[in-house]
């Protein structure tokens, strides 16, 4: 299966409605009240874009997967939520325009691409967000169990049985940050389908 069309179908089938993550619960506490709007890049079935949307927040959600994206809207519709809005779409082709947002919110979506790619969305990134605003961004790490399984694809980049992950280090996030004014980098885990899974996470400030 393609990588495209694996993310199209991701979500299709699942109707269970999960808590947020606690990524998206600890980057709430970083919120102020300047802070109006976030981009959640990769929301899945919106799990933490209606989190966000509870409190308050305009939200613009992002994803490739039509599947997801449709049980977010049937979500919205019923529970008539006003401040979010979905849009499907390549994260490495986003469209939107510079200085759009005061939060960009990127939980687990970053990690898929081979090094140019990521180098050009962490770019567009930071030029979407304006000045001073949040970007929250976790990725699967170089200490997950996971790592170098599968075909070696390019440094710390593989296809495991037809899924491709990109495997960060506290170093790599960080020369991806180094534009921002304020860049805090941590490492996290947590026991995923009964493996040890690791990650980078960074709070960056523009």
């Amino acid at each position: 299966m393609s990588q495209e069309k694996l993310w199209l179908e991701e979500w299709k089938g699942v109707t269970k409605k999960l808590p947020p993550n606690n990524f998206a619960r600890r980057m709430y506490r970083l919120i102020t009240k300047k802070h109006k709007n976030l981009l959640d890049l990769g929301c899945g079935n919106g799990r933490d874009s209606v989190f966000f949307a509870s409190k308050g927040l305009e939200v613009t959600t992002v994803d490739w997967s039509k599947s997801g994206l449709e049980q977010i809207q049937k979500l919205v519709d019923k529970k008539k939520i006003t401040n979010l809005k979905t849009v499907q779409q390549d994260i490495s082709k986003l469209t939107f325009k510079a200085n759009s947002f005061d939060i960009i919110y990127a939980h687990l979506s970053l990690h898929y691409f081979d090094d140019n790619t990521t180098t050009k969305i962490f770019n567009t990134l930071h030029s979407l967000l304006k000045k001073g605003g949040l970007l929250f961004v976790k990725c699967k790490s170089v200490e997950d169990a996971l790592y170098g399984h599968g075909i070696k694809l390019e440094e710390n980049m593989y296809n495991y049985r037809g899924h491709v992950r990109h495997f960060f280090d506290k170093e790599y996030l960080k020369s991806k940050l180094s534009v921002y004014t304020s860049v805090q980098i941590r490492k996290s885990s947590s026991v995923y389908h009964r493996y040890k899974s690791s990650f980078v996470e960074a709070v960056a400030k523009k």
